[in-house]
């Protein structure tokens, strides 16, 4: 009899020491959980901190530059600070499992023939009359005036900030220009990222970028056209001094998005005296509208 009441304190210490332990594993794992949750959140938030910092410091030595472009010293940084933000997202990527494309869907220039994506490729120079095709015959129609015959009429404000940012967009590595008949297009390999065109007698400047992302800081919008909307649908209207240096801000953020570098000076001069319209239609930049094609 004592011996079975002895078996039986015996069990029931066993069992409850059994619940307590159960009890206290789950207590532990718990504040565990608890207690590394804000090191996580921290840790993610220290990194996205980082890369902000990288991102300003990036943009501030780009305007530095642009303004200064002979200073060797900024441009060093510039470099270090471009490699700092791959390495940096290339480690946070492959911590969160994140696979990232090689470039955007944006840009996807569905238009090039196969003689356009091969002088893209092998970085041919393409001359104005292989551009432009034939010289059209006169006519009794209105003139169909193209991207370069409307900047060489425009006034000399528009020509400056064209000169602007064509020259940024080209100090970008890998960074080649196009001139179509209505448009100039900007390429990184294959991918058309910028374009400058004329609506109007307004300069406008195109990226492969969502203008949503940028609206609340920069004046831009969708495009409307379809022309544009679907490869580069992001419209920035230059319309004095201000507007092109914040162009050349986004420019700048759009071109860190494609892991681009800023690695050179560019400061050509591309000539464009005004021309009558009589000396357009001769030299091809202008043509009758009827004779209008699809370049």
């Amino acid at each position: 009899m004592g011996n079975t009441i002895l078996i039986s304190a015996a069990y029931g210490w066993f069992i409850g020491l059994l619940v307590m332990m159960i009890v206290l594993s789950a207590l532990f794992i718990v504040i565990a959980l608890i207690a590394l949750k804000p090191y996580k959140v921290d840790e993610d938030s220290e990194s996205s901190a980082a890369l902000r910092l990288l991102n300003a410091r990036e943009a501030e030595l780009i305007n530095s530059l642009l303004h200064n472009p002979e200073n060797l010293e900024t441009l060093n940084f510039l470099r270090e600070v471009a490699t700092a933000k791959i390495i940096v997202q290339e480690l946070l990527d492959k911590e969160n499992g994140i696979e990232r494309p090689v470039v955007k869907s944006l840009g996807v220039d569905n238009n090039l023939t196969e003689a356009e994506a091969m002088s893209l490729d092998e970085d041919e120079k393409v001359s104005i009359e292989q551009t432009f095709g034939k010289q059209p015959e006169n006519g009794e129609n209105g003139l169909e005036k193209s991207f370069t015959a409307k900047l060489m009429q425009s006034g000399d404000d528009a020509k400056v900030w064209y000169f602007e940012l064509k020259n940024c967009i080209l100090c970008y590595e890998k960074t080649k220009a196009r001139m179509r008949w209505d448009n100039e297009k900007f390429y990184i390999g294959r991918t058309n990222v910028a374009t400058l065109t004329m609506r109007g007698k307004q300069l406008c400047l195109y990226l492969a970028v969502r203008a949503e992302e940028y609206s609340g800081r920069f004046p831009v919008k969708n495009s409307t056209s379809k022309k544009y909307s679907e490869v580069t649908p992001c419209l920035f209207r230059i319309k004095n001094a201000k507007s092109v240096k914040q162009a050349k801000e986004l420019i700048a953020l759009m071109m860190s998005d494609y892991g681009v570098m800023y690695i050179k000076t560019n400061h050509s001069i591309y000539a464009l005296p005004y021309e009558d319209d009589d000396a357009l239609v001769a030299k091809g930049l202008a043509r009758q509208a009827q004779e209008k094609q699809e370049l």
